[in-house]
């Protein structure tokens, strides 16, 4: 029985930081207050406070729980660079997609605003990490020869991070118009210098 409440617990302080997340990435730092997140969760405002000791906390989970929205099988482990570039594209487009509202508070600055200093910098550390992993998948194509490497480096990783974050706050992607893949194909052909015959691989296959 003790098991049980314990995970009912942590279910619902699972469901408190998501609702968190969501309020702040669609209405606003302003309106995160124990009555949005009672009504977002359908409990009463009260009951937030019995799982969290305060309004940092909340916040503090929500973070977390974006982490490892956007960590979860991270990092991909294709031996190609740019293949593993592709997978982290896609999958980061398709985790928005699941979590509108959510995982497009990876891309503003809304989430910070949210948090003390510490948990700030929480969310900026988040952000540089993906931000590495672009650059260094790019940095091993450059050796390889999959790109051109009289090209900057910085600015192939703003390309491919700014068509994400275009791509994720664009409201055609969040209504699920958009093709993701199209757009990562039309970007892999900007990038690639060639490609390696692999009869093997199929479009899509990062799915």
């Amino acid at each position: 029985m003790a098991q049980r409440r314990r995970q009912r617990t942590e279910v619902r302080r699972e469901q408190i930081a998501e609702a968190a997340l969501r309020i702040i990435g669609t209405r606003g730092v302003h309106r995160l207050t124990a009555m949005e997140l009672g009504a977002e969760v359908g409990i009463s405002d009260g009951a937030i406070f019995r799982h969290f000791k305060d309004k940092a906390a909340i916040v503090d989970a929500a973070i977390e729980h974006l982490a490892g929205l956007l960590f979860e099988g991270f990092p991909p482990a294709e031996a190609d660079p740019i293949d593993r570039l592709q997978i982290f594209f896609l999958e980061r487009l398709r985790r928005v997609k699941e979590h509108p509202g959510v995982l497009r508070l990876a891309f503003t600055d809304r989430l910070a605003e949210a948090a003390g200093e510490a948990s700030a910098a929480r969310v900026r550390e988040l952000m540089a990490r993906s931000t590495r992993f672009v650059r260094d998948c790019l940095a091993e194509a450059q050796r390889e020869g999959l790109l051109d490497p009289s090209l900057p480096l910085d600015a192939l990783t703003w390309i491919v991070t700014g068509t994400l974050q275009a791509a994720a706050l664009s409201e055609r992607q969040a209504a699920g118009r958009g093709d993701p893949e199209q757009l990562w194909d039309t970007l892999e052909k900007l990038l690639r210098r060639s490609r390696p015959a692999s009869p093997g691989r199929k479009r899509g296959a990062a799915r």
